[in-house]
């Protein structure tokens, strides 16, 4: 059954993308235990952010294994756990509930300090409508009151678990290969389960299906011509750019204008809802190293963290997968672990784990104007720079130019103490160039990516 979550078919589902009101039953959500962005000065903008990261389960699966990946995300600085909880999984054929390993999970989870955010889907053969091939598990529910029923029960029966936050309604429902239906029949299975969790559990957050790209006419499909802005609180994407994207598409240009225009249209059409961007990663497959996956998370995490709606990146995966599972779909399905399907930690593990470090705590405040670079010597060919303020008053600088070479001085307009720079693998040393406000003569190289702290 584990297969079923690796049927990723990025590349294909890409290939479809331009990139490369309110429900009586479903009343809507307060934003402020959200900490929606604010201004806080000229160019600056303050956040409450997250990150996530999704390794999946199926009932029954080792718990000793799961507690060793709780621990392994405990190293990572990262809290939060998403992955699937499956329909087929837990109600095998109609009214034969079980959800015994699942509370045995989520309590193991409270016990190692782990927030649950499960995206249900995964229709059972017995509830299919039919599709359009021989698969079901992507299938519309044949009968909605079925899915009510499941998802009311299980939403119920998990309250109990304080350490679930929400519950996400199928998975990537905007692509044909994880959604065998329309988007009006999208809209009614989202409509009926989000009507079952606000009844079992209040307290709980309802999240649209994770969507593939910054889909415009879907989002608009649900907030203008269903007026179903009001049954979800948040608004997930994902993104995989470099690893299943035309070469013309990078983690630089993936929130272009597209993304632009879906942000508006949340903005303008639904309630505002965060954004989040709650699966990305980059595959160590064949041509790719892990130096290659380091550099990439650390120009995606501040990429994405600088976007102002942008609120959670979720990392998109714990593990590799080991060889001798068969997957669907490319090849690339079996890289894309921070860890090795041996067991050993990544590069990127470490410059996750880094980033995390300097950069999950809120508010987080996204502060590029506050940053001018100087090209001293050579000459810029892509240049990116980034500049984040920490709410304790320490400045975190990430640097990079993706063709060039050139040697830049980076000026700060909040004085500092001292500078620390990291390498990708999470060590540190102090940066003697540094007078207070400008680091001196940094020397960039193609594609590597540079990491400052700046002590307050």
């Amino acid at each position: 059954m584990l297969q079923r979550f690796l049927l990723l078919f990025l590349a294909t589902i890409l290939a479809l993308s331009p990139l490369g009101c309110t429900h009586p039953q479903t009343a809507p959500r307060s934003n402020t235990d959200r900490g929606a962005a604010v201004q806080t000065a000229p160019g600056r903008l303050s956040k409450q952010i997250s990150f996530s990261i999704l390794e999946d389960y199926d009932k029954g699966q080792d718990l000793n294994e799961v507690a060793r990946d709780f621990d392994l995300m405990n190293e990572l600085g990262i809290d939060t756990w998403r992955g699937s909880f499956g329909w087929d999984d837990y109600e095998p054929s109609r009214g034969n509930y079980d959800f015994a390993w699942l509370h045995q999970f989520a309590d193991l989870a409270a016990r190692h300090g782990i927030k649950l955010r499960p995206y249900l889907g995964y229709t059972p053969a017995w509830a299919a409508q039919g599709g359009k091939d021989d698969a079901v598990w992507n299938d519309p529910p044949k009968n909605l009151d079925d899915w009510y029923n499941f998802v009311y029960h299980l939403a119920s029966e998990m309250s109990r678990h304080r350490n679930i936050l929400s519950y996400e309604i199928y998975n990537e429902e905007n692509v044909p290969q994880w959604w065998d239906g329309t988007v009006a029949e999208y809209n009614r299975a989202l409509l009926r389960g989000a009507a079952a969790i606000r009844q079992a559990n209040p307290d709980a957050q309802v999240l649209l299906g994770g969507l593939v790209y910054p889909d415009v006419e879907f989002i608009k499909a649900l907030c203008v011509t269903f007026q179903n802005a009001g049954s979800f609180d948040v608004v997930p994407l994902h993104a995989y750019a470099e690893t299943w994207t035309p070469q013309s598409v990078v983690v630089e240009n993936y929130l272009g204008p597209q993304y632009h225009d879906f942000a508006e249209a949340v903005k303008r059409d639904c309630r505002r809802q965060p954004i989040w961007i709650n699966e990305a990663g980059f595959a160590t497959a064949p041509g790719k190293t892990e130096r290659d996956q380091a550099n990439w998370w650390a120009r995606a995490i501040a990429t994405f963290l600088a976007a102002p709606e942008i609120e959670l990146i979720g990392v998109y995966q714990l593990k590799d997968v080991k060889p001798d599972r068969s997957v669907i779909g490319e090849g690339e399905n079996y890289y894309l672990g921070l860890i090795t399907s041996d067991g050993r930690k990544k590069l990127a593990f470490s410059t996750v784990t880094l980033l995390t470090d300097l950069l999950d705590v809120n508010p987080l405040t996204v502060a590029d104007t506050d940053l001018t670079v100087t090209v001293t010597e050579g000459t810029a060919g892509a240049l990116y720079h980034h500049l984040f303020l920490r709410p304790d008053g320490g400045q975190v600088l990430i640097i990079w130019d993706k063709r060039g070479s050139p040697t830049v001085d980076l000026r700060i307009a909040r004085p500092g103490s001292g500078a620390v720079e990291y390498r990708l693998d999470g060590t540190a040393s102090d940066y003697s160039l540094f007078d207070g406000r400008t680091l001196r003569n940094v020397q960039l190289t193609p594609g590597e990516v540079r990491i400052f702290r700046i002590q307050p």
